[in-house]
């Protein structure tokens, strides 16, 4: 995807401005404002709370004990459109989400280069340990996206190139899962090619399938923490919208941004 489609899903999100929820556990009035800047994408809701000294004039707040629980269920309530992880604790909002939605939690993270824009998955670090994840993630990620009305080309990585074969037991078996993740999932009907350990080649594509969660968390790392990438959040690969957003953010209009896009593009 170029970097027009951010373009495209900011003009999405203004013009739906769906009604979001993030979940927020302190981060006092520096989190407020940043969710009164993101106002021009969404109606917000905070669930939580800010903080006691915390001026939310402006800003809707649904307090919460349990904000990670308050969150998943005013989703699953259909009482917002969408929904961001925002501060709160990633173990305990995806063990909410998995149960509350009887789904394996599965996540594909946005990112934007200059000139490029595509999704990298896995990025959370338990997931992506097994062929089968992976192939959920290169099929389920595809139709994800093709429900935003992009056609996906899908890179699969390994741990080097086809004629490092030998080299090592470990690298030969993440070539020929690899291998087996793209032909797999181009059997389900998706573009996919394996193209080793050379991610230099995947510029241009939609989605890349890094070969485990840890890989992927650190290709997520060093693109958007020390090269300054632009991070947009994680959607999580299910109905209804829920993006996951890493704690390390000062500002979170870029996952508000992409869940009220999400709402409109996929026709929520």
């Amino acid at each position: 995807m170029d970097s027009g489609f951010v373009d495209r899903m900011e003009r999405a999100a203004r013009k739906r401005r769906a009604r979001i929820g993030i979940g927020v556990d302190g981060g006092g009035q520096e989190i407020v404002a940043g969710m009164k800047e993101a106002g021009e994408y969404a109606e917000i809701v905070m669930v939580g709370d800010p903080g006691s000294d915390s001026e939310v004039g402006g800003v809707n707040l649904v307090r919460a004990e349990d904000p990670a629980s308050a969150l998943v269920d005013l989703l699953a309530k259909g009482e917002i459109d969408g929904a961001v992880r925002g501060n709160l604790s990633a173990t305990r909002v995806m063990r909410r989400i998995a149960g509350t939605f009887e789904v394996r939690v599965r996540r594909i993270s946005l990112l934007s280069l200059p000139g490029w824009s595509f999704f990298l998955a896995p990025v959370g670090i338990d997931e992506g340990d097994c062929i089968s994840d992976r192939l959920d993630l290169a099929v389920g990620g595809a139709g994800y996206l093709k429900d935003m009305g992009v056609d996906p080309k899908v890179s699969v990585l390994s741990g080097g190139r086809m004629e490092d074969l030998g080299r090592s037991d470990r690298i030969d078996r993440t070539l020929a899962e690899a291998e087996l993740v793209a032909r797999l999932a181009r059997d389900g009907g998706v573009r996919a090619e394996h193209r080793g350990i050379l991610i230099e080649t995947c510029r241009g594509d939609d989605l890349i399938v890094a070969p485990d969660g840890i890989s992927g968390n650190l290709i997520f790392r060093t693109l958007m923490l020390l090269s300054g990438a632009r991070g947009f959040g994680a959607p999580v690969i299910m109905d209804p919208v829920f993006v996951d957003s890493s704690r390390a953010r000062k500002s979170f209009g870029g996952p508000i941004m992409l869940a009220s896009a999400l709402v409109a593009m996929k026709g929520r």
